[in-house]
């Protein structure tokens, strides 16, 4: 039985007007294992069936590849690229290109504790069964340490209540030999213990996977496709096939790094010279023979707030300005960013301090009072729709990682000296006050400048969707919307879709007044404002 690096399957037409497709990568979660997989279709034909729907395009052809983040099973993501598939099938269908497509790409996620509907016996028998196998896994070393821990607490515990109740020696003298005990047992056992729980948690060995399986196994769906289309392609055409995508949370890890690799390092506009700031570079968004990068949505990214740091230390400022557009979705409130993967990150990012563990799905929108506006909407934009001119480190201003340290402080300390940022080709949507019907929908809609540790906890005991919410939550049409919306058409279509009656200029002040509604905070782009509204030539010099 042959076995391939990928498998494709289609989805149903059922009315649709565009096609849509789930890629998943073949391996394993485990590398001891070897599962067997059927195939109902060779995935290199489903490869030429794509090839083949997308050069009948005369230029209008676009595909939208959406990435699942950590801690999700095939069946959810499935449903998910499923979900995007119908969401713009039936608000956005007459407005997409003429060939367009949705692909959703599985890489080898962790499902932690199974969710099965209706299963809840073996959803628990399962996570027995993962836990016992990571106990199998632990190193001999610490697995005897661990032994040994509790042991001692144990054979501790009893020699403690023998001797005081046989009143062989003083009170004081029991009560220090326990406490010996005690703080060496659980010294050993806490520090066994917070390793394992690391293990089961699984997000370590979901970040292996996605570096190592999930990049690896989409960048050579792009090169099979693209070698697919140059062979289908009549002699002497050319085409450029656009290439959008959305990463939600560990996908957007996925996805920034896939474009990393599928950059032409020999493109002469990329070279420049070796100077760190080096202002001559220009990379192209044409990737391969047949593609260009075109829309880039980043949906609680779990990624560091580096990213948008212009600086040494950000291994991404190159492929994302290769992009013609970005954006980016986060919320205060995300706890899985804030505390699980900060403390996570703790181990394995290199900063000093703990402002170089927030991840990029944290960083939030909050209004420069210099201007004299406080307001929700879009923040840079004056009551005529024009923008307020916030460049450089005054656009920096409205953005905080957390209380009392906007994007400028940080810029000023670990980055690059400028004019111009990688963080300003971003427009960003901070969705922590977002409400629908009056209910906040990734987290409890306070209405306040930064939540407090109060705050934090009473969204724990409420059990808040801060991470998944924007996509997941059954009212959040308008975060639905926002995303799917930005990323199969992009920002002026977009607009258009508001009111086609109405000029660019009006349609801004529409959209900033929905997004006033629902308690949504928007940093515009200059660059949006100047290509998508004034119609000005985009000038990427310099980021």
């Amino acid at each position: 039985m042959s076995r391939h690096l990928l498998t494709i399957e289609s989805f149903e037409m059922n009315g649709f007007r565009f096609p849509g497709y789930m890629v998943s990568s073949t391996a394993p979660i485990n590398v001891e294992e070897k599962e067997e997989i059927i195939v109902d279709r060779d995935p290199t034909e489903i490869l030429q069936e794509i090839a083949n729907y997308l050069i009948e395009n005369d230029g209008n052809a676009e595909i939208l590849i959406a990435i699942h983040g950590y801690n999700s099973d095939k069946s959810g993501a499935r449903w998910w690229y499923e979900e995007i598939r119908r969401y713009i099938n039936q608000n956005f269908a007459d407005q997409v290109n003429s060939k367009f497509m949705v692909i959703g790409y599985r890489w080898p996620s962790e499902k932690v504790i199974p969710d099965a509907p209706g299963k809840k016996i073996q959803n628990a028998l399962k996570f027995f069964q993962g836990t016992t196998k990571a106990f199998k896994a632990l190193p001999k070393p610490l697995a005897i340490a661990g032994l040994f821990g509790f042991s001692l607490w144990l054979i501790g515990g009893i020699f403690n209540t023998l001797i005081a109740l046989l009143k062989v020696v003083s009170d004081i003298a029991i009560l220090v030999a326990s406490s010996f005990v005690l703080t060496v047992s659980l010294l050993v056992v806490v520090v066994i213990l917070t390793v394992f729980i690391l293990r089961i948690s699984g997000y370590f060995r979901d970040t292996y996977r996605a570096a190592n399986y999930g990049v690896a196994d989409l960048v050579e769906f792009i090169r099979q496709l693209d070698y697919q289309i140059v062979k289908q392609l009549p002699e002497g055409k050319q085409t450029r096939i656009r290439l959008n995508f959305i990463g939600h949370s560990m996908g957007a890890y996925v996805v920034t790094n896939t474009v990393r690799i599928l950059s032409d390092v020999f493109d002469r506009d990329s070279i420049g010279n070796l100077e760190v700031s080096n202002q001559k570079k220009c990379p192209s968004p044409d990737i391969g023979n047949v593609f260009r990068l075109s829309r880039l949505v980043l949906v609680a990214p779990d990624i560091s707030a580096e990213t948008i740091i212009s600086g040494r230390g950000n291994p991404l400022r190159s492929s994302l300005r290769r992009f013609d557009e970005a954006y980016l979705f986060s919320n205060e409130g995300d706890m899985v960013l804030k505390i699980a993967s900060t403390a996570a990150n703790y181990f394995s990012f290199p900063a000093n301090t703990r402002d170089g563990g927030y991840r990029l799905g944290n960083v939030i929108v909050r209004n420069p009072g210099k201007f004299g506006i406080e307001k929700e909407g879009i923040v840079n934009l004056n009551h005529d729709g024009k923008l307020l001119p916030l460049k450089g480190t005054d656009f920096l201003d409205c953005l905080f990682i957390r209380e009392g340290v906007p994007l400028s402080k940080r810029q000023a300390e670990i980055g690059l000296e400028g004019d111009r940022f990688i963080a300003e080709l971003f427009t960003y949507f901070d969705c922590t006050n977002y409400k629908e019907n009056g209910k906040g929908m990734v987290s409890q809609a306070l209405g306040k400048p930064f939540l407090s540790y109060k705050d934090y906890v009473s969204l724990i005991l409420s059990g808040a969707d801060g991470h998944g919410g924007f996509l997941y939550q059954r009212d959040a049409d308008f975060s639905r919307r926002l995303i799917y919306g930005l990323s199969c058409l992009g920002f002026e279509k977009f607009l258009k879709t508001i009111d086609p009656n109405q000029d660019e200029q009006t349609l801004l002040k529409l959209l900033s007044q929905r997004c006033e509604e629902k308690g949504v905070q928007v940093l515009l782009a200059n660059e949006r404002y100047d290509c998508n509204v004034l119609h000005e030539s985009c000038d990427r010099q310099g980021y």
